[in-house]
């Protein structure tokens, strides 16, 4: 019963940030790619390995359990990761060194 007020806590915050992170006026382009050898996408590692990578402006959620590192590649990022809402600038890469073994649930590449 706690865990699910708390997802439903987390879900609130989650729909009440995105509503502050975009704008009405944009368009929702965010798509997820083949990462291939290209390092401007924004990369994440997940699941013990696993890999996804993102490309284009606007807001998607990819709900990636255990995320281990992320970077922006050329892109500003803004992300709900676990329970903290963090920003990347261009370029910039985090890694989960206290194997906190956070989810990624909300990307919004501007």
């Amino acid at each position: 019963m706690k865990r699910s007020v708390s997802h439903l806590a987390l879900t609130a915050v989650a729909a009440g940030v995105m509503t502050v992170l975009a704008p009405v006026s944009t368009a929702s382009a965010t798509n997820q790619t083949s990462c291939g050898d290209r390092d401007d996408f924004v990369k994440v590692w997940y699941n013990g390995g696993q890999t996804a990578c993102f490309a284009n402006a606007g807001v998607l959620a990819p709900q990636l359990p255990n995320v281990s590192r992320i970077t922006s590649g050329n892109n500003n990022i803004e992300m709900i990761l676990g329970n903290e809402v963090r920003t990347m600038a261009k370029w910039q890469s985090i890694r989960d060194v206290e194997g906190l073994n956070s989810t990624l649930y909300i990307l919004q590449i501007r």
